[in-house]
């Protein structure tokens, strides 16, 4: 998978160690916004936590088997974080995650980085299909999936476990680059 991706208005670059200060930043101040869908984002998450995640986003792209990128504008405001996490690799399907910094939602950073990483994926990772899972209740994370041109597929009864307790979802697909609008 490409290192870096850009385009006019964004750059998805692979983790470094030195992301870890930016990505602890941005997740302690977007906290209460997103730590209900990522339950690793626990009171105690600290910056060792962050060093410890990107070291293993890190060994997991060495190992292909999850891209995480960062996602900065042009002017270099680091603004979240985008994967694509191999996980059928007999059937070359994927899944993608994200999320952003709560000072940079509702700009549609989201939707683009989702939308340019999707447009390079599919053809060198011989991928058919890429899948958003989306908890029924997360709103926000589910217009990115619509406003990038994933199709709605259906409704998936106790699909993810949220801090412990089971949770309905909803998935999303693309099966073709062509398919982003």
């Amino acid at each position: 998978m490409f290192e870096t991706i850009k385009n006019e208005k964004l750059v998805l670059s692979r983790f470094k160690l030195t992301d870890s200060e930016q990505i602890f930043d941005a997740l302690i101040a977007s906290r209460k916004e997103i730590s209900p869908w990522l339950s690793w984002l626990t009171p105690t998450y600290s910056l060792k936590s962050a060093k410890d995640f990107v070291t293993l986003q890190i060994d997991n792209w060495n190992k292909n088997i999850e891209y995480t990128y960062s996602v900065k504008n042009k002017k270099g405001d680091f603004l979240g974080v985008v994967s694509l996490q191999m996980f059928d690799t007999q059937n070359d399907v994927a899944s993608i995650g994200y999320w952003m910094n709560t000072q940079f939602t509702n700009k549609g950073y989201c939707t683009e980085a989702l939308k340019l990483l999707i447009s390079q994926a599919f053809i060198p990772l011989n991928l058919i299909r890429v899948e958003i899972i989306v908890a029924i209740e997360n709103k926000a994370s589910q217009q990115v999936a619509i406003k990038s041109g994933a199709t709605f597929e259906a409704i998936l009864k106790n699909r993810l476990r949220i801090k412990g307790v089971a949770s309905d979802a909803k998935i999303y697909t693309f099966t073709n680059a062509n398919q982003i609008t």
